[in-house]
């Protein structure tokens, strides 16, 4: 387990990777992350960019810092939610100490959403994504970050995601979500709010904001070649570019200073999150790997010179962490790409893991975020994970991501039919100690599982799952229904389909013990998918464990919490995985 963590931005793919929980000062000279370095929950800490020990920054009460920005002018500015509601208060911290609210309402009804290049390029305004409005749409907000004042720019039924302002302020560029293949970008007048497309709507094809060249000129990430762009951003003044090359799981840094020649740096793991400084001297990026603890990096774009700003530690030995092997595993609609973690002194046969990620169009990757790392303690204690990117995943192009729309319950489980028999044909894998864990989509999946190919698991771990596909619908917070009905599909056209593939229709399949996690805020999975899972089996008479989290979301916040989750799932797969 980690010492310390990292915060992770809960963006779905890169589609939504306008949030970070990093920022750099101007001339980038500090480096901003959102940590719990001791104070249960996540702050905002500041440090040198080459290292050194954090100072804590901004910290709210009774709340959880989610994102950051850094204003050309010096103001470092934060998003923060209370209970893991992700309904986001903005707060400001002045260069010389005070910390004021610039977007906040007492009630925490309304959502906000913070980009890390938010703030115009003389700091005197920062627009960001608000419901206020209306619940069910997501507008363009700009607010005075001096009078601390705010004016809907850009209203309409539409999710809105700010993606940057021109070098010289007067443009503001503009990404309108229908889903997470789905894009279109904007410019829009920050004075009038007068808008206008710069791309020609298309279904599932995507324009993702990268920022500004220094000549006025939009950079949008488009998917053309063999490997996603999974991040890129901008210095303010346009003159560096920085992204993320992501070749089958492992991500490549790769830069450009004034239209000079592209430079780039294997980081041998896993880019999570990626800024630029506004001066462009530096970027800043969080690398996972397999076997280290998560670390932040900074990049000097001018000498290459990169080096670990931050990191923690587990304890679980480096002599005990393994990299895991690349495998393609036969499936019905295509080859499944599918990592494989073999503990390192365990003798076979050992017990195995079947770990679908979460999105659905997520991807799983040859590393262990901050919020996986107690997975390394399952490898540690002789137990196989395999990790699968099944179709839905991201990183194997829009076909592949695609599939799973509208099509939970079908393709996917297919898949996943698929690695299981594939597990099953393994001699170093011990047939009666399988076991399958998913949080999230994931634990969708694992319901999936456990429903419809139920004599193979020994037991199962369910962490905020969907259940019920008809539910998940009708009880969706309301600015996520446009993308639940592009994704999962409609209501009441669409019932039939959704009440076959819902797990909860199968539930008396059922034959392992499982364990079950659940937010009591959970914005995303409402607590009533895993009530109605609990209910369902405990009525059957099956033997389940159910922990719900009255001050957490769709994740964990708080320390405690995360220490207290994450380690009852170990020591439930540990004691059910044991030898007879």
């Amino acid at each position: 387990m980690p010492r310390e963590r990292l915060a992770g931005v809960p963006h779905t793919t890169r589609r939504f990777a306008c949030r970070s929980a990093l920022a750099l000062a101007p001339d980038g000279h500090r480096l901003a992350v959102v940590s719990d370095q001791g104070g249960g929950t996540y702050e905002a800490w500041t440090l040198s960019p080459t290292g050194g020990k954090p100072e804590r920054a901004v910290s709210i009460e009774e709340h959880a810092v989610r994102s950051l920005c850094w204003s050309p002018s010096g103001e470092l500015l934060v998003a923060a939610d209370k209970g893991g509601t992700e309904l986001h208060q903005l707060y400001i911290r002045q260069p010389d100490g005070p910390q004021l609210p610039v977007s906040v309402d007492p009630a925490g009804k309304v959502q906000r959403l913070l980009s890390w290049n938010a703030a115009s390029p003389d700091g005197s305004a920062v627009a960001f994504s608000s419901n206020a409005r209306q619940s069910t749409d997501m507008d363009i907000v700009i607010a005075d970050t001096r009078s601390r004042t705010e004016r809907p720019l850009l209203t309409g039924a539409a999710w809105h995601v700010v993606g940057g302002w021109s070098p010289d302020g007067k443009s503001l560029l503009v990404m309108r979500v229908l889903d997470n293949t789905t894009q279109d970008l904007l410019l829009v007048d920050p004075k009038s709010g007068a808008a206008r497309e710069i791309t020609t709507h298309s279904e599932d094809v995507s324009h993702v904001p990268a920022g500004w060249l220094a000549d006025g000129r939009v950079i949008e990430a488009i998917d053309r070649s063999q490997w996603d762009v999974e991040l890129a951003g901008s210095s303010a003044d346009g003159r560096v570019q920085v992204w993320s090359v992501n070749e089958d799981g492992y991500s490549k840094i790769r830069w450009r200073v004034e239209g000079g020649p592209i430079r780039e740096r294997d980081i041998k793991g896993v880019c999570e999150d990626l800024v630029v400084a506004a001066d462009g001297s530096r970027a800043a990026f969080g690398r996972y790997s397999a076997t280290e603890p998560w670390q932040v990096w900074t990049l000097d774009t001018a000498t290459g010179d990169a080096r670990v700003a931050l990191t923690t530690t587990t304890n679980v030995p480096p002599s005990e962490r393994v990299e895991p092997e690349l495998i393609r595993i036969p499936g019905a609609q295509g080859d499944i790409p599918c990592f494989v973690y073999r503990p390192r002194n365990a003798k076979a046969p050992y017990p195995a893991i079947l770990y679908p990620h979460g999105g659905p169009e997520g991807q799983s990757r040859p590393a262990f975020a901050a919020a996986a790392m107690h997975q390394q303690v399952l490898i540690d204690r002789g137990i196989a994970l395999v990790v699968p990117n099944i179709h839905g995943s991201t990183g194997y192009g829009r076909s592949w991501q695609a599939a799973i729309h509208k099509d939970w319950g079908g393709i996917d489980l297919r898949d996943l039919r698929s690695v299981t028999e594939w597990m099953q044909k393994q001699p170093e894998f011990d047939q009666k100690r399988l076991a399958v864990y998913g949080g999230s989509y994931g634990g969708f999946a694992t319901l999936l599982c456990v429903t419809q190919i139920p004599d193979v698991w020994h037991c199962a771990v369910d962490v905020f799952g969907v259940a019920n596909l008809v539910t998940m619908l009708e009880n969706a917070q309301p600015n996520w229904r446009r993308f639940l009905a592009r994704w999962i599909g409609e209501l009441p056209k669409d019932r039939e389909r959704l009440v076959e593939r819902s797990p909860i229709t199968h539930i008396a399949n059922v034959r392992c013990p499982m364990l079950i996690l659940q937010g009591s805020n959970d914005p995303r999975v409402p607590q009533g998918e895993s009530d109605q899972v609990v209910a369902k089996l405990r009525g059957l008479g099956r033997r389940v464990e159910y922990v719900v989290y009255p001050d957490e979301g769709h994740g964990f916040t708080k320390k405690k919490n995360a220490d207290d989750a994450y380690g009852r799932i170990i020591d439930f797969l540990t004691r059910e995985l044991a030898p007879a």
